[in-house]
């Protein structure tokens, strides 16, 4: 069996690799194709911890590789994919009708199966709304997905499709996001932080009135876009090293998330690791879970009251909410099992 598997390729790190490859695009004539050694996985310099989604191309890569052909692709590319009968076409749609997805599943080559993985969430359509004629072709989709988009499919634009769609928890390594937060502020002088952009699906205007709320406890952001006026803006762009969360651990004491359409971002999981006790908005991807306090998209006094709450909370019970959190990332979502729910998937075509 060959897997042709095309998703987001992490960047280079090294400034030499960078000015080789921007000559080799303009030898190319600068359409988006990558160097040959990609094909079988040369992913050189990689940082540590590596960021979704590109943590999803390397996991996943590696995992495939090992089970059978599988060829690289970035799902910006622009070229034909000419497989034939027995190959199996898997990756993350994009917009650009001319990309690897997109030419794959619209130029009539037949394969043994297309299969599309990608984030899914709707309540904002606009954002995936160019994947609908796509998913109609497809075999199988593996909707990167928290239990409350799943749970509302039936009311999306995605309903029609639903019994093709398959939910799938998003994961990390937690060995490289180690405990940071060993312990907590004084009740009184604890902070509250974000990690991610300000774009529209992200909420952070409900994140903002959220915050005004409370007065003058700390409160930090990390991510680009539009300033939060009522969150001071930490950085711009940081690698989330151990050394660097642990400077940030000492200021801030509780991860906060806001989104209104998020399909399950990696950034609550990397704070469950590190020992943030979470609150997010269902609209976030998790729900219904114990140790994380659901905030609302609507009712902003309801958020102050709970976030006030764990403001308040005695230490030992926070760190005892650290620690299921710390386990749920140890034990349910990890690339063993995302990797083996799209295998068990995909291995009966061979």
């Amino acid at each position: 069996m060959k897997i042709h598997f095309a998703y987001a390729i992490p960047r280079f790190q090294s400034s030499y690799l960078k000015r080789g490859f921007s000559k080799y695009l303009i030898l190319s004539g600068r359409v988006p194709t990558l160097p040959i050694l990609y094909r079988r996985g040369w992913l050189p310099f990689l940082p540590n911890p590596l960021r979704a989604p590109y943590s999803i191309t390397v996991n996943l890569f590696r995992y495939l590789k090992e089970r059978a052909t599988t060829y690289l692709y970035d799902w910006e590319e622009q070229r034909t994919v000419k497989i034939g009968d027995g190959g199996i076409i898997l990756g993350h749609p994009h917009p650009n009708p001319n990309t690897i997805v997109q030419q794959a599943f619209n130029n009539g080559i037949a394969f043994k199966r297309k299969i599309l993985i990608f984030p899914i969430h709707h309540a904002i359509e606009s954002i995936g709304r160019f994947t609908l004629p796509l998913i109609e072709k497809a075999d199988i989709v593996f909707g990167i997905m928290g239990q409350y988009w799943y749970e509302t499919l039936d009311n999306s634009m995605y309903s029609c499709w639903k019994e093709k769609i398959i939910p799938l928890d998003m994961a990390i390594d937690a060995k490289q996001y180690p405990v940071v937060k060993k312990r907590f502020n004084k009740p009184g002088k604890r902070g509250y932080l974000y990690i991610g952009g300000n774009r529209p699906e992200k909420g952070c205007h409900i994140l903002n009135e959220t915050m005004a709320g409370l007065g003058n406890l700390p409160k930090g952001w990390i991510g680009e876009g539009p300033d939060i006026p009522h969150m001071k803006h930490v950085s711009r762009w940081a690698d989330l090293t151990p050394g660097f969360m642990s400077a940030i651990a000492e200021k801030y004491d509780f991860f906060i998330n806001t989104s209104i359409s998020d399909a399950n971002p990696t950034t609550i999981l990397e704070a469950m690791a590190w020992g943030f006790p979470v609150a997010c908005t269902p609209q976030s991807g998790y729900h219904n879970m114990p140790s994380v306090t659901t905030l609302s998209t609507a009712d902003i006094a309801k958020n102050i009251e709970d976030l006030l709450e764990l403001q308040y909370m005695q230490e030992e019970k926070l760190l005892e909410i650290s620690a299921i959190n710390r386990s749920l990332v140890e034990t349910n979502y990890t690339w063993e099992r995302f990797c083996n729910s799209i295998w068990k998937e995909i291995k009966v075509f061979s």
